[in-house]
Order: structure tokens, then C-alpha cells, then sequence
């Protein structure tokens, strides 16, 4: 199991995920989250604006579920590996939002006179909520069905076209002033460490059992 971990992390999308988190966290560490949020905040555009609008929605838990049933008639344990991934995904990240960090408000709340003042962008259509910011369940729903896609593509240039595309939709959060960096980030973390370990651990084990069946 250790050296299949290690065969895991050491393929080509992984290195660009780390260089992409470092990357994030450096400018967590430089511009602190309020920072980074009015710098984003103040480069917004009419295209920038219809695009994250929509490529928000990759994240949206509907989608995510309905992509890991469609997984499941392409190679049926990576589909039911996706499946597990989410589940335990959706419920760490809501005792997360809910329980523990239930008092983290999100950007609305914390530039609330800035956007009352007509002085803070926002995006048409896209409904602003203020509690449940720590961590960002969009970001964590979209790196999860993503990274689960990687192991099904099992091609490091489309895995790696693949990581970059979680990234952007974890990047929306801040552009809709849904989230902070740092939700992001951390969402990014657990959606991508959870199904990287259910396909080391569980996956083969659904894997022998689906071969059982055949057998018999």
C-alpha cells in the first residue's frame, strides 16, 4: 500500500496540484484573506463575470453525484470509489461548516458596507449566503469528483488538464465573494486527500469483490 501511495503522488497532476496549493498559500501569507478577496473584487469584468457564474456550478453537489453515477458505467469501482469519496466528503465538510467552525462568516458579511455602499462588484444572479464560510463545500465537491476522475482517465496530460479546471472552479468561490482563500484552499485539501485515499484503501478492496462476482 506504501509504495502504491507513493506511485499515487509522485504522477505529473500532482506535482501541479502541490505547485498550485503552495502558489494559493503564498498569496494567503502575502495578502491575508480580506486582502486577497478586495484585489479580486476589484479586477471583475463582464466575461470574467459570465464565466465563473456558470463554472461555479461544477462544484454543486448535484453534479458531482450525478458524475460519479456516470463513472460507474465507465469502470464500475472507480464509480462506486467516487461515490464513497463524496459521501465521506459531504459529511466531513458539513461537521466542519456547521459544527466546529459554524461562526465563520463569509466575505458578504465582512464587506457588507462596501457592498451597501455600491462599491463592492457582485455578480447578477448569484445569490450571496453570510454563514458556514470555513471550509468552501463547492471547492472540497469539485476537487473530490475530479480527482476520482483523474484515477479513472489514468493520463497525466488529461488528469493534469483536469486538476487545473478544479482549481478554477475553487477559484469562483473568491470571484463570487462565495468564500475566502483559505476556505478554498482547505476545501481543495480535503476534497483531494479523501479520494486519494479511498482509491489506495477501499478501491481494491470493491475491486476483489467485483471480480468475485464475475467469477461466480
Amino acid at each position: 500500500m506504501k509504495s502504491k501511495l507513493i506511485d499515487n503522488i509522485t504522477q505529473y497532476h500532482w506535482f501541479f496540484w502541490l505547485f498550485l496549493i503552495v502558489l494559493s498559500s503564498v498569496f494567503l501569507v502575502n495578502y491575508g484573506n480580506h486582502e486577497f478577496s478586495l484585489l479580486v473584487n476589484q479586477n471583475h469584468n463582464e466575461a470574467l463575470d459570465f464565466f465563473f457564474k456558470y463554472v461555479t456550478y461544477l462544484g454543486d453537489g448535484a453534479f458531482v453525484f450525478v458524475m460519479a453515477f456516470i463513472f460507474l458505467f465507465i469502470k464500475k469501482e472507480v464509480g462506486i470509489a467516487a461515490l464513497i469519496s463524496l459521501l465521506i466528503t459531504t459529511i466531513f465538510v458539513t461537521i466542519l461548516k456547521r459544527g466546529i467552525y459554524s461562526t465563520e462568516f463569509r466575505p458578504c458579511y465582512h464587506f457588507k458596507s462596501l457592498i451597501d455602499n455600491g462599491t463592492w462588484n457582485l455578480v447578477e444572479g448569484i445569490e450571496l449566503h453570510i454563514k458556514y464560510s470555513f471550509p468552501s463545500g463547492h471547492t472540497a465537491s469539485a476537487f473530490c469528483i475530479l480527482i476520482s476522475m483523474c484515477f479513472l482517465l489514468n493520463n497525466n496530460f488529461y488528469s493534469f488538464l483536469t486538476v487545473g479546471v478544479a482549481f478554477i472552479i475553487g477559484f469562483s468561490r473568491i470571484y463570487l465573494s462565495q468564500h475566502f482563500l483559505i476556505d478554498v484552499i482547505i476545501g481543495a485539501i480535503i476534497g483531494s486527500l479523501i479520494p486519494l485515499f479511498t482509491h489506495i484503501y477501499i478501491q481494491p478492496i470493491i475491486s476483489r469483490k467485483i471480480l468475485k462476482r464475475k467469477i461466480e
